[in-house]
């Protein structure tokens, strides 16, 4: 499988879009790869809330994400506790899980789950922080 590597320093640049009010996560190669569908990289239960807050409503926008503090950071991601809402993803589409994990958008008060995909951009687990600045909403 063919991916980047990334330390736990590296900033990770990644877009989300969203396509008939759903957002998605910009990684084609996780598609291209074999590792899941379009349905995968939906962004739900509280991570769609989010992206459309920090797009300002918009169809798109670039994050910069790391599991450390770096500069410039403006919001944080606190892991609260791992778990899925099976009846609600199966209700709105979502790739089939068995595991995700909950967190708390600190600054904004905000409650989000992020599904298995996670563990893709951050190389293999759910970090306990993921700290995020927005790059660009358009």
């Amino acid at each position: 499988m063919k991916h980047m590597t990334k330390s736990k320093t590296s900033l990770r640049t990644l877009g989300f879009t969203k396509e008939n009010k759903i957002w998605y996560a910009d990684l084609p190669e996780f598609i291209e790869n074999g590792l899941g569908t379009k349905a995968n990289l939906m962004m739900v239960a509280g991570a769609d809330t989010l992206l459309d807050i920090l797009s300002g409503n918009t169809n798109k926008v670039s994050i910069i994400m790391s599991m450390v503090k770096f500069d410039g950071f403006t919001d944080t991601l606190m892991k609260t506790k791992d778990g899925l809402d099976k009846k609600y993803l199966d209700a709105i589409g979502h790739a089939p899980v068995d595991y995700g994990a909950y967190y708390k958008a600190l600054e904004r008060n905000h409650d989000l789950w992020l599904c298995p995909v996670t563990e893709y951009v951050f190389d293999g687990g759910y970090p306990d922080n993921i700290y995020l600045q927005i790059l660009q909403a358009n």
